[in-house]
């Protein structure tokens, strides 16, 4: 048998040689395969979509990627906890700039018992919301005047300690023992509403502290404050109205 030519092994050589480099350069010229990627472009085809993200395909690399109400979270789009596009997907609450639900706005003021247009029966005056039957008893416990403040001040001036030490007696000694007082704080309305709403507070408590040093029962007195809310002064006189601590007897 002749042996193979010289010529016809080379060919040989050369072809497998070629099948070798198409074999391999073909997968080199296609890029990585799915989910692998270099680059955006790759991650698109009719069965995918998305971005490339550390040459992996993801759905998102932001939010801008998603569509509207989700966020982009690890490489995925998610519903935005809490989302709102009107004003009425919120069960009552408002639906905020951001597409968010606020929570709702409650007030912290009790409804009022009483008012200018709807005053109290049966001869009791409305004092802050409230109906107050005038204080009945001996001599000196009814009528009490609200204790009055300096400007900006907190302390008691001597006329309204008078009237605290008065009140006091009555409600430890006299005849209205066993009451129960609201303490109400007020402020004119200078300066600004968070800092009147405080100085309301302390004079009320201020006034609580007097009557318990001087004998009344701590756990029937209750203060409160309404800061500048119902001041009505435009001069001095109106203002040193409003600064004051209404007291009720209940």
């Amino acid at each position: 048998m002749r042996a193979p030519s010289w010529r016809k092994l080379i060919g040989g050589a050369a072809l497998a040689t070629f099948g070798v480099f198409l074999v391999y350069g073909g997968l080199a010229c296609g890029g990585p395969r799915y989910p692998s990627c270099d680059n955006d472009e790759q991650c698109k085809s009719d069965t995918h979509h998305g971005v490339c993200v550390n040459h992996l395909c993801n759905e998102c690399r932001a939010d801008d990627d998603c569509g509207q109400g989700k966020e982009c979270k690890a490489g995925a789009c998610a519903a935005v906890l809490g989302y709102c596009d009107d004003p009425t997907a919120c069960a009552g609450a408002p639906c905020g700039k951001d597409h968010r639900c606020q929570k709702a706005v409650t007030s912290s003021q009790p409804p009022a018992e009483c008012a200018d247009d709807r005053p109290c029966a049966g001869g009791a005056r409305c004092e802050n919301g409230h109906c107050v039957s005038p204080p009945q008893g001996g001599p000196g416990c009814r009528d009490f005047p609200a204790p009055k403040f300096d400007y900006e001040s907190q302390d008691l001036r001597p006329d309204a300690r008078q009237v605290i030490e008065r009140l006091a007696k009555c409600l430890s000694t006299g005849s209205l023992r066993g009451a129960h007082v609201l303490l109400t704080g007020h402020c004119d309305n200078r300066g600004e509403a968070e800092y009147n709403f405080t100085l309301g507070a302390q004079r009320a408590e201020n006034v609580k502290t007097l009557l318990i040093g001087l004998g009344a029962d701590m756990n029937k007195i209750v203060t409160s404050s309404r800061g500048e809310l119902d001041a009505t002064g435009t001069d001095e006189a109106g203002w040193s109205n409003d600064r004051r601590v209404d007291v009720e007897i209940r």
